[in-house]
């Protein structure tokens, strides 16, 4: 029988906040991953770091939503890796904007083998 191991699960936040898509991890260090855009009622994003994008959404937990399905965690890891921490500029501003928690599984977890009895 294969089982697979138990993946850690690691805890983000998303926010759109002054037409950028902002993500904060459990140390509370912010990033900027893109920019939206909102025109004749819909909103437009797009990110920086893969050029992944969403059109035609039209509310911003729709837009969240939507980020939320195409990023994964190695993407956002090396986000948080390469990208400068910006949490003291927005600290005052994430309260009030738009937001959603995701969890994402890290990587490297490979179904195991168990243990069978033989009768």
């Amino acid at each position: 029988m294969v089982e697979t191991s138990k993946q850690d699960r690691m805890p983000y936040l998303l926010f759109l906040c002054e037409n950028r898509i902002l993500a904060q991890n459990i140390d509370g260090h912010v990033i900027d991953l893109g920019g939206l855009t909102k025109q004749n009622g819909t909103i437009n994003w797009l990110l920086d770091g893969n050029k992944e994008k969403g059109e035609n959404l039209k509310t911003e937990i729709e837009a969240l939503e939507d980020i939320a399905n195409k990023i994964d965690f190695l993407f956002l890891d090396g986000q948080f890796t390469s990208l400068p921490d910006i949490s003291a500029e927005y600290k005052n501003k994430l309260t009030s904007a738009p937001s959603m928690e995701i969890v994402l599984n890290e990587p490297g977890d490979k179904p195991q083998e168990s243990p069978t009895s033989g009768s």
